[in-house]
């Protein structure tokens, strides 16, 4: 009986290596912090040049279909609420990206975990085999 709950335990920690393993081990060397920003910073970068491509083509078209006369517009106010529509997206995705970052990190904690207990629960099988 206990030969084949090692066996099952040894075939769990396998698995666990081939599929998530690397990944894990090389999440968990970042404190939470720093994975979440890590995992964040290439969204919050092609959320930015999203966003300022969204705005070009806005003002080429303000400015080439509408014929807005760029000497006689508000050039101020028109760049403020540019400014704060980049500011509105790169906050909201930052958040979500923070969310999905957060969850993704305890689940990973979660996962090495249960490997470690499992790690543990072979070497008590070693320990009574012996």
């Amino acid at each position: 009986m206990a030969n084949e709950q090692k066996i099952i335990t040894m075939t769990k920690l396998a698995l666990y290596d081939k599929h998530e393993g690397h990944s894990d081990r090389a999440a968990s060397e970042y404190f939470r912090h720093d994975y979440i920003y890590k995992k964040n910073l290439g969204t919050r970068i092609a959320v930015g040049i999203a966003g300022i491509l969204l705005l070009t083509i806005y003002w080429l078209r303000v400015i080439l279909l509408d014929g807005v006369d760029v000497l006689q517009m508000d050039v101020v106010r028109h760049l403020t609420d540019s400014v704060l529509f980049l500011v509105a997206i790169l906050a909201v995705y930052s958040l979500i990206g923070t969310i999905h970052g957060t969850r993704e990190y305890y689940l990973i904690q979660k996962r090495l975990d249960r490997y470690d207990s499992l790690i543990k629960q072979l070497e008590r099988y070693e320990s009574r085999a012996d």
